[in-house]
């Protein structure tokens, strides 16, 4: 039956005008729009809870109250109404009936009135905009909705950064989280459809990522293999490149899986393979590889296909921190039993989780603040490094407990006074290394500028335990791998220091004449071929990049030799040149910086004008603790159009392959325990898309 209303209200003119009407409780809505919110009140609805709501002829009771009671020894009917899901029904006793006279709403706690004469229309009209004005979405769940431009809601994608099985996506439990807590919009999707949308996303990304490599002079590559979790061998490329502002970047291009043979020819297939994916096949400046005998065959192999872009001179760089592994290693070969020793007692520890609590409480007794100890690892030194470095401040309280709880051995103790002393000994002596190791590991700074540096320190620190009686017989096998390695100097550690503008050619020849000194060998014929090296190099750069050549300032050398205010004094190799000619049969010849260019090619000419203009400027002796070479050579672009491309290449060329590593650690949380049979393609796009 169709709702009469007062001729004389606004309902009865919305009506006559073919509009919805509005109840009068929806007026609350309004006011409060206009005036705020109210107190809430429960609504007046008589003296007492006996109130009887009069019928038309103003007698007590009515329709409602003689079909209430004449039901009243019925089975009450369940209200179907979906509001009744946002509202509580108020019911009072109407001639001994319950009659239901008011609702109160869940999320504005305001009472309407709800007659079962008047319907559930206002009802429906009230909770759906105290929904609105309280952020509720549907089923009474807040709402947390992201629009994009055009908007449309953004559905959820699967995010490959939470590690979790694809598969994950079709839990009831997921289902139902994203709708309470993102989007209430949210449809399940199938593991299919989340792998069809990772490899989508990921050939945008690759797309991507090939459209910017395109905008970069050239590229240097990292390489290694791992062998996973799932029992399957996998090969990484990593590039690193300096971008448009100067700074180092580095993307893994490929982790792939590598199920055949590690030979020379099947690693520089595949290497091959990623690189004219992406383009790089005349990019590729360098190499960094460990020091593996299929790595040296897969280069003999890559070398003639990459060495499009300056030539293969500086193509294959062998890394450092394994150089240094290889090392110490082989001094921990005459140090064995004191290491065999000292891991006997941390595993012994680490056996028994009992113990490991007796230990804790030990070191609470002794007010000193408990830890765990970690086993090293046979293949990774600094890891025998850390051993010991947690263990020689914790001598009081570990000494004593392994003495208390270790079986007693015929021939004394486990660890004695002297395991200790040759352990603070090791520390001492293997910091250096460990040093080194952590700084030549870094991404985003040059690293080749250092090396240097770091092996004129080292060999000086080998000399000087030379003839220590504890470590003196560890020396010699280290200084034998020494000379196989870094005997003869690399070639791109010798072009970029004399490309740091902090040493230049006076500063390489102070350290030829220290290592001369040090090492007993003559480095004349390394000098020159040296100096012919970087002039080749500079040639052909200056053939590839001659058109970048900008009209040159009045000044193109502008204060090289000076610091600005503020700056620290800070002098370097190339601060003060040595007196060679004390000893001249170690480096026979000294001559200025443009003379041993020049004596590189008869015709110097334009090419060579820029090298010796740099080679023949003042070094910097003054700069700060945030000096950054990168951002010299950014600033001088101008001055030096081509060598500055040349030192932006080499300086992007990192000395380890640690990011290859840092790859396969990503890798690792790939293929772990619950996505050990992901397939190879997925391993790839999944790590690719978290870097």
């Amino acid at each position: 039956m169709e709702r009469r209303y007062d001729p004389t209200s606004t309902n009865h003119e919305l009506v006559l005008m073919g509009v919805v009407p509005n109840d009068e409780d929806d007026g609350d809505a309004g006011r409060d729009d206009l005036f705020g919110e109210t107190p809430d009140a429960p609504i007046d609805v008589g003296d007492g809870p006996e109130r009887v709501q009069p019928d038309a002829n103003g007698e007590p009771g009515g329709a409602a109250a003689t079909a209430s009671t004449t039901k009243s020894t019925g089975r009450k009917r369940k209200s179907t109404s979906p509001v009744w899901e946002d509202m509580d029904e108020i019911f009072e006793t109407v001639n001994g009936v319950q009659v239901r006279v008011a609702a109160r709403c869940h999320y504005c706690k305001k009472e309407l009135s709800a007659r079962s004469s008047g319907g559930t229309g206002h009802l429906s009209r009230h909770v759906e905009k105290c929904k609105l004005r309280h952020g509720i979405g549907r089923a009474g769940h807040r709402s947390m909705l992201r629009f994009n431009a055009d908007g449309n809601v953004i559905k959820w994608e699967y995010c490959e950064i939470l590690d979790l099985p694809l598969c994950f996506g079709e839990s009831e439990a997921f289902e139902e989280y994203i709708k309470t807590a993102h989007n209430p919009r949210h449809v399940n999707v199938s593991r299919q459809t989340t792998t069809r949308d990772i490899e989508k996303y990921f050939k945008e990304q690759h797309a991507k990522l090939a459209e910017r490599l395109k905008s970069v002079s050239c590229v240097a590559l990292t390489s290694d293999i791992w062998s996973g979790n799932a029992k399957e061998d996998y090969l990484s490329v990593v590039a690193h490149f300096v971008n448009s502002d100067w700074e180092l970047e580095k993307r893994i291009l490929t982790v792939r899986l590598i199920d055949c043979s590690h030979s020379g020819s099947n690693i520089a297939e595949r290497i091959s393979t990623v690189l004219g994916e992406y383009g790089l096949i005349d990019k590729v400046f360098s190499i960094t590889l460990d020091n593996a005998s299929s790595n040296t065959t897969a280069m003999d192999t890559l070398k003639p296909l990459l060495s499009g872009y300056v030539g293969p001179l500086l193509m294959h760089q062998r890394c450092g921190c394994h150089i240094i592994n290889l090392f110490v290693k082989s001094a921990f070969d005459v140090l064995k039993l004191y290491l065999d020793d000292f891991r006997t007692a941390v595993s012994f520890l680490n056996s028994s989780n009992q113990r490991i609590a007796a230990y804790k409480s030990f070191c609470i007794a002794m007010s000193v603040r408990p830890r765990k100890f970690g086993l090293d690892m046979d293949v990774r030194w600094n890891s025998t490094y850390l051993m010991i470095k947690h263990l020689i401040p914790y001598r009081s309280t570990f000494d004593v407990f392994i003495q208390t709880h270790y079986p007693q051995r015929e021939e004394g103790a486990l660890l004695t006074n002297d395991h200790w002393y040759v352990g603070e000994k090791i520390l001492e002596f293997l910091e250096r290394f460990y040093d080194f190791t952590v700084v030549t590991s870094g991404i985003y700074y040059p690293t080749s500028p250092l090396m240097l540096h770091h092996i004129l320190s080292m060999l000086t620190h080998l000399n000087e335990y030379e003839h220590d009686n504890l470590l003196g017989p560890t020396v010699a096998p280290m200084k034998e791998k020494f000379q196989k390695y870094w005997g003869e100097i690399p070639l791109l550690y010798s072009f970029v220091f004399i490309l740091d503008l902090r040493a230049k050619l006076r500063g390489f020849n102070n350290v030829l004449f220290l290592l001369s000194k040090l090492n007993c060998k003559n480095y004349s014929d390394y000098l020159t071929t040296v100096r012919a090296g970087l002039f080749d190099l500079f040639k052909k750069y200056d053939d590839k990049f001659g058109g970048a050549k900008l009209q040159r300032a009045s000044n193109s050398t502008p204060g090289e030799g000076t610091g600005n205010s503020g700056l620290t004094n800070a002098p370097g190799l190339g601060a003060n040149p040595m007196n060679l000619s004390s000893n001249p049969s170690l480096l026979s010849r000294r001559t200025s910086a443009s003379a041993l260019l020049h004596a590189a090619s008869t015709n110097a000419g334009i090419a060579g004008t820029e090298l010796s203009s740099y080679a023949d400027s003042d070094t910097v002796q003054k700069f700060d603790d945030d000096f950054d070479i990168l951002d010299w050579w950014r600033d001088r672009k101008i001055t030096y159009p081509v060598l500055s491309i040349l030192a932006k290449d080499i300086l992007s060329v990192p000395v380890s392959t640690v990011t290859s590593e840092s790859a396969f650690s990503l890798v690792s949380r790939v293929i772990e325990e619950r996505r050990c049979r992901l397939a190879p393609s997925m391993v790839e796009m999944l790590s690719l898309v978290k870097d």
